[in-house]
């Protein structure tokens, strides 16, 4: 009897413990069953943080510049009291409704320090990649749903070493736009056909547009083309009467007025004694003929650079390996962009219209304006790299997902991870203003003069507690370009030395022989790696010129 019960106890024990190893599992199962939202938005949480710890360190690789170092003092200086940022010469975009507010909350966290700028470019690309993923997903689900989001993050996941990084990830430069140009786009996507819908769009092509004339282009005309040539179509061949098409011309009417708000908003700032936003240095226009074949050859190269795939020049290894395998993406945005293309009068739908048209405006003002350089006009058409990835999910998922293809798509995942991955084990970059900063902090020297490319960064670098203000002209004008004129007032601030960069990399040197004869001998005269830092018993700022806001 007792053999019997032992048996029985030793036949149950292993079902009490099944019970209890499964158990769990079966009720987490079924609560994921029961709460799919949920577990969609755990797993964007999720894929979020892991996103952004590889960006914020791929973000590290890349050196900064004064760009960004400008942009983190005025970000700074927006939510310590200036909100219209009075007495700031800015670049011939402002950056203030999306990435100015977005380094201001960072640096509430963390304080004006040189990593704000890696943490906001990270934070930036992630949430880019996010949007482009759900816009790409757009109304399908399950299978399908997932394959479309993947194909779209897959093409846009990794970077090219160092090109790709520092277009997309040095800091504030277009790529923060994107995110109200696809939130734009997400929500005519997802939304009903009902009357706040155009109020909604207009409202963010209108923040889109006060961050960057860009979006003009890549935004409010697209949306403008897209939903006119819907309405007008329709209309001419009958196939919904004229009083049912008020959706696309209230959305057309919409983008019209977002454009209209966008510039008053920003000459209402100026009038009331805000920023200053010269524009473009060169205008607006047409390239010479003549310019055709260099511009057309840069803009190809360019779109290379974004996708990831700018193999040209670099030696065999595995740089241009992974540069290689991102000509796929590049493939498949373009062969979609061309599928959209062809279909953009018939049978294609309101979102991809869009983003057609917005690519096609993009590129068309990259490689005919005037500031299609190779490398630095990467920055111009930044859009082209969204807008290709979820045409490319929109249109490829489904296809993909028929023919079962999933392996393929996971492999390719995996091997961008594997780039991203070798992007991130790349050296920190260290650029030489950080040597700098941290000897004139040595020599408690806290406030003088310099060339733009070491001003706005050794101030950063030294989270303000070293200040070197913009000049031109060898140090004697103030730069009207990235700094305000309120640092260049004597009577509040006292400068006393002046920096000289002799590297050859410097495009606008110093000269010292011109500073001595500008301000006089200097009392002392130090040399610092390729830095002459010549220190006054003056007040510098007296003898600078400096122009006041138009």
């Amino acid at each position: 009897m007792s053999t019997e019960l032992t048996e029985g106890s030793e036949r149950a024990a292993p079902g009490l413990g099944d019970a209890g190893r499964t158990g769990l599992p079966r009720r987490f199962w079924r609560w994921c069953g029961r709460h799919p939202r949920a577990v969609w938005a755990a797993g964007l949480a999720l894929a979020a943080l892991v996103l952004f710890l590889l960006y914020f360190r791929d973000a590290q690789t890349i050196g900064q510049s004064s760009d960004s170092g400008g942009i983190a003092l005025q970000a700074w200086d927006l939510w310590h009291g200036n909100p219209i940022l009075r007495g700031w010469w800015l670049s011939d975009e402002c950056f203030y409704t999306i990435d100015l507010p977005m380094n201001a909350v960072v640096q509430m966290v963390v304080g004006l320090r040189p990593v704000t700028v890696h943490i906001y470019a990270a934070v930036d690309y992630v949430v880019v990649l996010l949007l482009a993923g759900l816009l790409a997903r757009g109304r399908a689900r399950g299978r399908q749903g997932v394959v479309r989001m993947l194909l779209t993050v897959g093409i846009m996941l990794a970077p090219s070493t160092v090109l790709g990084s520092r277009i997309l990830l040095q800091g504030p430069d277009h790529v923060g736009t994107q995110i109200a140009v696809l939130a734009t786009f997400l929500v005519i996507d997802r939304a009903a056909e009902r009357w706040w819908v155009p109020v909604a769009v207009g409202v963010l092509l209108t923040v889109a547009q006060v961050n960057d004339v860009q979006a003009t282009f890549s935004a409010a005309a697209a949306v403008g083309a897209a939903c006119g040539v819907r309405a007008c179509s329709e209309v001419a061949r009958w196939q919904r009467p004229p009083r049912e098409r008020w959706y696309d011309a209230s959305l057309v009417v919409a983008a019209v007025v977002s454009f209209a708000l966008a510039h008053l908003i920003v000459a209402g700032i100026h009038a009331a004694g805000g920023f200053y936003l010269p524009g473009p240095k060169n205008g607006l226009g047409f390239a010479p003929i003549s310019a055709m074949p260099a511009h057309t050859w840069a803009t190809v190269y360019n779109v290379l650079i974004l996708f990831g795939a700018d193999f040209i020049g670099q030696p065999m290894g595995i740089s241009a390996i992974s540069a290689l395998l991102h000509l796929v993406g590049v493939a498949l945005g373009f062969g979609a962009l061309w599928i959209g293309a062809r279909g953009f009068f018939t049978r294609m739908d309101r979102v991809n219209q869009m983003l057609v048209a917005g690519t096609v405006f993009i590129l068309i003002a990259g490689a005919f304006g005037l500031y299609a350089d190779a490398v630095t006009g990467a920055h111009d058409i930044i859009p082209v790299l969204p807008f290709c990835a979820v045409l490319a999910g929109r249109l490829f998922g489904e296809r993909l997902a028929a023919l079962r293809l999933e392996p393929v798509l996971a492999a390719g995942l995996v091997v961008m991870l594997a780039a991203l991955g070798y992007n991130d084990i790349q050296p920190k970059a260290v650029p030489p203003s950080t040597q700098l900063a941290a000897w004139l902090e040595g020599h408690h020297l806290t406030m003088g003069l310099g060339g733009y490319w070491e001003s706005n960064i050794t101030t950063l670098d030294t989270g303000g507690r070293v200040r070197m203000v913009s000049t031109v002209g060898n140090g004697t004008t103030a730069q009207e370009y990235e700094s305000s004129a309120e640092w260049f007032n004597p009577a509040k601030y006292q400068a006393n030395f002046i920096v000289a960069y002799s590297a050859s990399t410097d495009p606008s040197p110093v000269k010292p022989s011109v500073v001595r004869a500008w301000y006089g001998p200097p009392a002392h005269v130090y040399h610092f790696e390729d830095y002459t830092i010549m220190v006054y018993d003056y007040n510098l700022l007296t003898r600078v010129t400096a122009p006041a806001l138009p």
